[in-house]
């Protein structure tokens, strides 16, 4: 009990000591120039994220899907799962709100291009089988 009673004070020493650090200092601008709207602005607009996909006037198995887009380093990834599948995506550009990419679904070449537009995306997808479109939401969870 006499070691807890020191440690105790010792802790509310070291504490209110250091509570002069915490206080805010109006001449140190901890923003550095960032302003934070920007910044979600910039993310809510990124085609990084989850989106949940349909796609019209294709067999069932294919008609929805997910699309995980991700960016490493300098380069973007594109990820679509549907039907119990798993594929990545080659060819993968983005141009602001534009993704393009293209994957192979039952060893045919579809090419996707999306608009990213706030939390939806719309565009089409190009296979031998004809032009399809597709759209989605961000999953926000």
């Amino acid at each position: 009990m006499r070691n807890f009673a020191k440690l105790f004070y010792a802790c509310v020493f070291f504490v209110s000591g250091s509570m002069s650090l915490l206080a805010e200092n109006p001449s140190n601008d901890t923003n550095d120039g960032i302003n934070p709207t920007e910044v979600v602005e910039k993310v809510y607009k990124s085609p990084i994220g989850t989106w949940e996909y349909t796609v019209d006037d294709v067999p069932y198995e294919y008609s929805v899907g997910v699309l995980i887009i991700t960016k490493e380093k300098e380069e973007y990834k594109v990820v679509v799962k549907a039907n119990y599948n798993t594929l990545t995506a080659s060819e993968v550009k983005v141009n602001e709100n534009n993704v393009n990419f293209s994957v192979y679904i039952d060893g045919g070449k579809v090419q996707v291009s999306l608009q990213v537009k706030d939390d939806i995306i719309n565009g089409n997808a190009n296979s031998t089988e004809g032009t399809f479109s597709l759209k989605g939401k961000r999953n926000k969870s």
